[in-house]
Parts: C-alpha cells; structure tokens; sequence
C-alpha cells in the first residue's frame, strides 16, 4: 500500500495515502493513548547483529533496513485481561474465582472443618485423571491474585470428576464467579493464528464502532518492526539504557548464573572480578502500566527483552546475503515457521537480545509465547 507519513506545523502526524486523501493522525494519537500505544516514526537501521556480539547465531546476519511507515506498538504485552475483553466467556483464561461458604467447600472436598473465603478452581490433569484443587485468592487493587501461604483444597474427584461438574453444581446453587485469577499477567499459551484472529477481532470491533479510521488495522509488527521498536536507537546487545548490558537487574530473564547474562560495562556488579548477584524471578510479572518494575527503552516500550516471546508477522527465513538494504521487510512470501522474538523469563541473556531470532508453527502454544500487537497500515 502506498503511503506516506507527514508532520504538519503544530508536530500532528498525517498520513498521506494513495491519491488525494489525507488521514489525520490526531484521531489514531487518541487510540494510542487510550490503549497505551507508543508511536514509532520512521526511519533506518541496521538490523542483525555484529560478528563480535556475544552470543550471536549466524541467522542474524546483518541489513539495512528502512521503515517509511510510522505505527504504533503496544507498550506493554498483550494481558489476559486484554485478551479475554476480544472472546466470549467460554474462550477466556484464568481460573474462574467463588466466594464460598464452608458449607459448600464442605460439599466440594467431601469432609469438613473449613472457612469461608474466596478460591480460585484450578484444574490439573495427572496420568489421564483430572484433579481439581481450591486455592485462596486476594483482591489487590481491584485484580485477582493467589493469597501469599494461601489456604488450598482438593476437590473429590469420584464426585466432581471434571471441571464442567464443579461448575454446574455452583451454579445451581446460584453461586457466580466474581473474577479471574491473574489477569494482569502477560497471556501466553497462545497460537500465531490466535494472536492474528486477536487483531482482526479487534480491528473489526473498532471499525464498528466507528473509532478507526480506515485502512489502519490492529495487527503484529513484522519482524523488522519489532527490532526497531526493540532497538531504539541503540546499536548493542540489547535497546534499554545504552544496550550495552542485558541480565535479570534490568530485564525479566534467567539471571542466575554469571555465564548467563551480558556485561560490557567497565565497572559492574556483573563483571569480570566482581561479586556476581544472582537475579532470576523465576515467573512472570503483572502489567502495571507505567510501574513496571524493569526500564522502558528510550521509545518507551516495555519488556522487550524477556517476560514472554513475542509472535511477528513474518516467515522464518534467512536474511539477505551482502549487506543489502531492505525497505519494509514482511519476510518470505511462504515458510512452515513463524517468527518469535524477545527471548521469555526462563530464557538466558544471550538468548533474549535484540537481535536474537526464535521460530515456531503457527500452530504452537507455548507457555513462555505471548504477543503485542501495532496498530498502522494493513501489510501485502
């Protein structure tokens, strides 16, 4: 699609498509500030990474690569919360949370001797059997979590043999859900083709409602996007602060062992001949907004190093050889993988750069794989 993005006097962006029509770019700033959307002007970049990169796969070859389209990403990933708004009940995730009296728990687990409280049903599935335990939940700042040393229940099994049974027998005891567990956490779990429909829902929502502004869509960034994004201007290892460091101090990733991280500073807790501190939290963290307890990069963008993988738009392939320069990159026209970016909470330094390239089927749901998404011009 031909377009191209303009600043007039007083700094609003428009967006000049093909022909005579302008778009006012006031109209999507409201959108992304509403949905905590961060703008990314267009620009050059070298994407890939140097042969001295500590780390490095010979996939990250490096290109030149030009983004003449502006978009805005997401600042933060995708939350469940987010997620389950786009889908009907049926399809949502995190465990359902009851207020139950002890009658009922008494009903539940077959024996007697509890208290009332707030429990979330979590179903488990061990050697083809399903086992559903109650565990205590809290109400902090209006969002379900698990109660620290929390209080937890098994369910009788020969009584309750699946998680459907539980849920009818509460219901006809009038006794409804007042929440979800964890809906402030990155989603993950979900597919490629989950994460596309997410968008197309959403922009199809958008549209009917009369608050976007055609061609512009809800989308994923393609691969070269996300770099940029990612990047911000830095040309090391990683887009917070100067790139030059990348460990569990200032990113959510597996920062426990010394070979596991990387430090180029000259002077580091991390360094060579100091006392390394390990740093690994070993779970996701929630989406707080602006609290977010790691650094944004210089554009603003949350957690693009770490937390959960993060699909792309593109095939999986291999970069152009000779150091050629690229224009809007989408990937290859085909492929059997799909790209993921951003390494995840269990994954090394190394293996979360911003440079470092994953692949999987579209069709995988992994539990370290989430999304953001951008909203900008359709791609094809």
């Amino acid at each position: 699609m031909d377009s191209q993005a303009e600043d007039d006097d007083h700094g609003v962006i428009f967006f000049q498509m093909k022909g005579d029509d302008r778009i006012d770019g006031e109209a999507l700033s409201k959108i992304a500030s509403k949905e905590n959307l961060t703008l990314i002007q267009s620009g050059k970049f070298m994407m890939g990474s140097p042969d001295d990169e500590e780390g490095r796969e010979p996939d990250e070859v490096t290109n030149r690569v030009q983004i003449t389209q502006p978009f805005w990403i997401k600042k933060f990933e995708v939350t469940r919360a987010e997620w389950n708004e786009c889908l009907p009940e049926s399809l949502q995730v995190g465990p359902l949370i009851y207020h139950l009296k002890s009658k009922i728990t008494e009903a539940l687990c077959g024996s007697s001797g509890y208290k009332d409280g707030y429990f979330s049903i979590n179903p488990n599935v061990y050697d083809d059997v399903t086992e559903i335990e109650l565990i205590e939940a809290v109400s902090t700042q209006g969002f379900w979590t698990t109660a620290k040393s929390p209080r937890s229940y098994k369910v009788n099994i020969k009584k309750f043999p699946e998680v459907e049974a539980l849920h009818q027998f509460l219901e006809f005891q009038k006794i409804k859900a007042v929440g979800r567990l964890d809906q402030l956490l990155p989603l993950t779990h979900v597919s490629y083709s989950q994460a596309v429909a997410f968008c197309w829902e959403k922009t199809q929502r958008a549209r009917l409602e009369k608050r976007l502004p055609s061609p512009f869509v809800y989308r994923l960034p393609t691969e070269a996007e996300w770099e940029y994004a990612c990047r911000a201007g830095t040309t090391g290892v990683c887009g917070i602060g100067e790139g030059n460091f990348l460990s569990g101090e200032n990113a959510n990733i597996d920062g426990s062992m010394s070979g596991y991280v990387i430090d180029q500073r000259s002077t580091s807790k991390f360094s060579t001949g100091s006392s390394f501190i390990p740093t690994w939290r070993k779970a996701l963290l929630p989406v707080r907004g602006n609290a977010q307890p790691y650094p944004a990069n210089a554009w603003g963008v949350y957690d693009m190093h770490g937390s959960v993988m993060e699909w792309c738009y593109d095939f999986y392939g291999a970069y152009p050889d000779g150091n050629l320069s690229r224009v809007n990159p989408m990937g290859p026209i085909r492929g059997t993988s799909r790209v993921v970016r951003g390494g995840s909470f269990i994954r090394t330094a190394h293996q979360a750069r911003s440079a470092k390239r994953f692949k999987y089927e579209a069709s995988y749901r992994g539990s370290e794989v989430g999304f953001r998404y951008v909203l900008g011009l359709p791609l094809r």
